[in-house]
């Protein structure tokens, strides 16, 4: 119990301390100045490679990748984590939520830091067919959120499915990985075809979603260890989400990325919430 305190005393102190240090030396905007001109020259640069790409314009292609698109788009979480919940995966589903929640607000923090601009439509043409693409078009480039969620969605499915079936034929596992492979890569290539990002927003996803991924996988077990023994759950998990509303930076210019990671940590809470009121009860 003590252990159980004494981090998570040190993680809260650890984010206020860095509240404090970052809003004192304004480290967002040294960051942006140092990154975001350098990115800004990549999308200008790029610009040929989208339009080259999009030169194979088809209905189909159109609505290949936009449906692509939504597997990681609210409507589709919406639907795809209640399922894992009543479908008995206790534990999938309570990752699954989490990963995408830290996801979300990693992503769309580093989105915000960086304040590069999405490539420039005209010359490129931007295909928004959903509500949801519309909403995510005002938000900035780098990374590619789609691109970084993808991975971290499929890998960690992938690593689940294989923890945990009886069956560790070799052929099973190379399929699996393929399939996640070729799902990421058409993926990032839907992203640059419908106008959306640039080739360095594909790769900073492409990066970070393996990074994000390779951690989780590192510390998955310990977090759901906690979350079901309910021991400090509620109390720390409520001023965890308070303090990340206040580490997130601020963007050059307004965008819906704060209330996107908003509602998912809202999200992320009441997973904790719910699993520390069912173990007391």
């Amino acid at each position: 119990m003590e252990s159980i305190a004494l981090w998570q005393g040190l993680t809260l102190c650890g984010i206020v301390s860095w509240i404090f240090i970052s809003s004192c030396l304004n480290v967002t905007q040294k960051l942006r100045t140092l990154i975001q001109p350098w990115v800004s020259h990549h999308v200008i640069s790029e610009t040929p490679i989208s339009l080259q790409i999009q030169k194979y314009q088809h209905g189909f292609l159109d609505a290949l990748f936009s449906g692509l698109s939504c597997v990681v788009s609210v409507p589709f979480y919406t639907a795809f984590l209640p399922f894992l919940f009543w479908s008995g995966h206790g534990k999938l589903a309570r990752q699954m939520t989490l990963l995408m929640a830290f996801c979300d607000y990693s992503g769309n923090c580093i989105k915000d830091v960086v304040s590069a601009p999405r490539p420039s439509s005209p010359p490129v043409k931007r295909v928004t067919a959903t509500k949801d693409e519309e909403e995510h078009a005002l938000e900035y480039g780098l990374p590619s959120s789609h691109t970084l969620n993808t991975i971290c969605l499929s890998g960690y499915l992938l690593h689940y499915v294989l923890s945990y079936s009886q069956n560790q034929d070799a052929s099973l596992k190379i399929a699996g990985l393929a399939i996640v492979c070729l799902i990421v890569f058409l993926t990032g290539l839907g992203r640059i075809y419908l106008g959306m990002h640039s080739v360095i927003d594909i790769k900073a996803g492409l990066a970070i979603g393996f990074a994000i991924l390779a951690f989780w996988l590192s510390v998955h077990d310990h977090v759901d260890s906690f979350i079901v023994s309910g021991q400090n759950v509620t109390t720390f998990w409520a001023f965890l989400s308070f303090l990340l509303l206040f580490a997130y930076p601020t963007p050059e210019l307004p965008t819906p990325s704060f209330e996107f990671h908003s509602a998912f940590t809202g999200v992320a809470f009441g997973i904790g919430e719910s699993k520390a009121y069912i173990v007391e009860t």
